[in-house]
């Protein structure tokens, strides 16, 4: 059997079973529908790369734009940390430098795209920044290895006793910022391009310290600002850690103000978890079973079988794709060294103790900066009960309180300033490292966002330590039990991640409300076309891009490329040849012969074989006497088929879209309308 049957954790490493198995979160869709959060944290293995390939390759399908992905190189970065010191020891100073720097850098990757385009370096000015594109270099180059030289050429040719602020100001003054962007926002104006940029591994050659934390704070910066200087014409999205995040709050004294708003964090439940999971399950045993309880079924056996099987198998996990990837490949590469295709309790057992190390390791280097005391207090659990009350657990923090034998600085001034054990015991929660037992839904809830939480601990409070750390904790009366893996509960907070819950939940909702304020008829047509634009790219943001639309005297028409990521989109785009899709929309209830005849003429010399139209009425069906004998009439002379969707439709899709759990329930229904279509309205006879 394959090593890693499920694919390589790294995402970069195994591109084919990512782009086969892709499972659409809802965080994936909101970056797609809105530029509103460019900053994108998430811990180690939560995806962040994987997220990178899918919407860089998503953004490559649309017309007219240029994709670009930075990867800064771990021993670049190292030399950069040399050049910024120049700036010296104030965290604002070299922020600012920094900030520079990068803007400076990403202007002129756009510029460097711009020359090897072949239509849009006609439109650039070459001349007025010939120097800046020479010294630059060329594409094969990293960014990093170029800024560097770039900053050293300008900085060492300075005056030794030069300060810091004016370092700061002449560094602006060679970069020509405004010349460059002038420059950049002509030609991507005249060109009618759009650039998305996707900064990944920021972490690489990162150190955890002042001048480490403020290189990355002025790449998120240079990311944000450039969102609005270059007119959204110039995009930026920045992947970057948890730890390093919250780093930057700690230090950057204009963090709410200019970042928390600007950011999306990425979760995972258990829901998605499991459609990831399933979804590879199919790719890897070439499996096309819909139902994911049966494809997790086809290959588990005895206690694994159903869901409570995969909570089990979650449970030694932090929620993770990484996690439960590697865990599952060591369980079937297990089996399959004893002949078996079917995973048991005793494989995911046998590399649980693995696991439950790397786990602990990976949240002590994880918080190592923000929590030097990490790793201290979380020995103070080992051989310990897995439940413990709030007073048995502070009695254990105070006895690693006691710094005496303890010449680290920092782990010293952390040991002081947690004088108080509840306090630490609010901190282990943030990282997830022990979770508070909820009366309410009776069951343990945990937080995996290192946010600082706003749970009351009181004397009685019942804590568990997380079950993933306890193998690593040697303690050996965990009770691994399937039966018990449903008392987890892992809660993500809300106001956190508000973008793809809050946030976005009120943007689909204003949209449902504004379709009740649009009345039917010729007035107010432009109103409703522009909501049916708005909600066919919320809806339909992954399977359809290069959305435009074409208003008319009565009408409107919106056409979109398809790029066949979704079964039924693959179906329409291969069977009905439908690589370019066409809507025609009208703003009224009851649609006439005419409009049926007007979208099957357009398409009909183009060899599309399927459109759709979007109207005002209050369901999909279509009338017996008139619409039914239209949709045959065109079919049979013209072998096209016209699928009528209502804005009640549209509307109650948007309502679902609000899940996480059902933002994919339109390509469900599509599906299910077009089979009624073919089979009983229709009556297509498949060859």
């Amino acid at each position: 059997m394959k090593g890693n049957i499920l694919g390589d954790i790294r995402a970069e490493h195994d591109v084919n079973m990512l782009e086969n198995s892709f499972w659409q979160t809802t965080e994936y869709k909101s970056l797609l529908e809105s530029y509103d959060r460019c900053i994108i944290v998430g811990r180690r293995g939560t995806g962040k790369s994987a997220l990178v390939h899918m919407l860089s390759k998503h953004w490559e399908n649309r017309q007219k734009t240029q994709v670009l992905v930075i990867t800064p190189v771990e021993e670049q970065i190292i030399g950069l940390r040399d050049v910024l010191k120049l700036f010296g020891d104030n965290y604002l100073h070299i922020k600012a430098g920094s900030k520079l720097a990068w803007r400076y850098a990403i202007y002129m990757e756009v510029i460097t795209e711009m020359v090897n385009h072949y239509k849009l370096k006609n439109f650039l000015d070459i001349h007025s920044i010939q120097s800046h594109i020479v010294d630059w270099g060329s594409r094969r180059n990293n960014i990093t290895r170029k800024i560097r030289r770039k900053l050293i050429s300008i900085l060492e040719s300075d005056d030794k006793n030069k300060s810091p602020e004016s370092r700061i100001a002449d560094l602006s003054d060679a970069f020509e910022l405004d010349l460059l962007e002038e420059v950049i926002l002509e030609a991507a104006e005249k060109g009618k391009f759009q650039f998305v940029l996707f900064a990944d591994k920021l972490d690489e050659g990162y150190t955890p310290d002042n001048l480490g934390v403020a290189i990355v704070d002025g790449f998120v910066q240079s990311v944000i600002d450039i969102k609005h200087i270059l007119k959204e014409k110039v995009i930026a999205f920045a992947f970057i850690r948890d730890n390093i995040y919250r780093a930057i709050s700690k230090n950057d004294p204009d963090f709410t103000r200019n970042i928390e708003g600007q950011t999306l964090r990425i979760h995972w439940d258990e829901y998605n978890l499991f459609n990831l999971v399933c979804n590879r399950l199919r790719v890897a045993f070439n499996s096309n079973v819909e139902n994911n309880t049966r494809v997790w079924n086809a290959h588990t056996a005895d206690e694994l079988k159903s869901l409570k099987g995969f909570r089990f198998a979650l449970k030694l996990t932090l929620y993770r794709p990484r996690d439960i990837l590697v865990l599952l490949n060591d369980a079937f590469l297990r089996a399959g060294s004893q002949n078996r295709t079917n995973i048991i309790f005793e494989d995911i057992d046998a590399t649980a103790k693995t696991i439950s190390n790397n786990r602990l390791n990976d949240l002590h280097k994880e918080y190592e900066t923000v929590f030097p005391a990490l790793e201290r207090f979380t020995k103070c659990f080992s051989n310990e009960p897995q439940e413990v009350t709030l007073n048995i657990a502070c009695d254990l923090i105070n006895k690693a309180l006691d710094n005496n034998d303890v010449s680290d600085k920092l782990l010293k001034q952390d040991l002081i300033l947690s004088d108080n054990p509840a306090q630490v015991i609010q901190r282990l929660y943030s990282v997830g490292f022990i979770g508070l037992y909820n009366d309410t839904s009776s069951s343990y809830v945990f937080c995996h966002d290192g946010k600082d939480p706003d749970r009351d601990f009181n004397p009685d409070s019942k804590l568990l330590i997380h079950p993933c750390y306890l193998l690593a904790l040697n303690n050996q009366n965990i009770g691994l039990n399937i039966n018990n893996a449903e008392d987890i509960h892992d809660e993500y907070d809300i106001e956190v991640s508000s973008i793809d819950k809050e946030f976005r939940k009120q943007k689909i909702g204003t949209l449902i409300s504004d379709l009740n304020k649009i009345a039917e008829g010729h007035e107010e047509q432009l109103d409703f076309y522009s909501w049916v634009l708005k909600s066919i790219k919320v809806l339909l943001a992954a399977e359809l891009v290069n959305i435009e639309i074409t208003q008319k005297n009565n009408f409107s028409t919106i056409s979109a490329t398809n790029i066949g990521n979704k079964d039924i989109w693959n179906e329409i785009l291969n069977e009905y040849k439908c690589s370019e899709v066409f809507i025609n929309i009208y703003n009224k209830q009851g649609l006439s012969r005419n409009d049926y005849l007007s979208i099957s003429d357009k398409i009909f010399n183009k060899d599309i074989k399927l459109a759709f139209i979007i109207n005002r009425d209050k369901d999909n069906n279509i009338s017996k006497d008139t619409e039914l004998k239209w949709v045959r009439e065109i079919y049979n002379k013209k072998g096209i088929l016209i699928i009528k969707l209502s804005s009640k439709f549209l509307e109650r899709q948007l309502s679902k879209s609000r899940n996480p759990q059902k933002h994919d329930d339109i390509n469900k229904e599509m599906k299910k309308l077009i089979k009624t279509y073919t089979n009983t309205w229709v009556n297509i006879k498949k060859k």
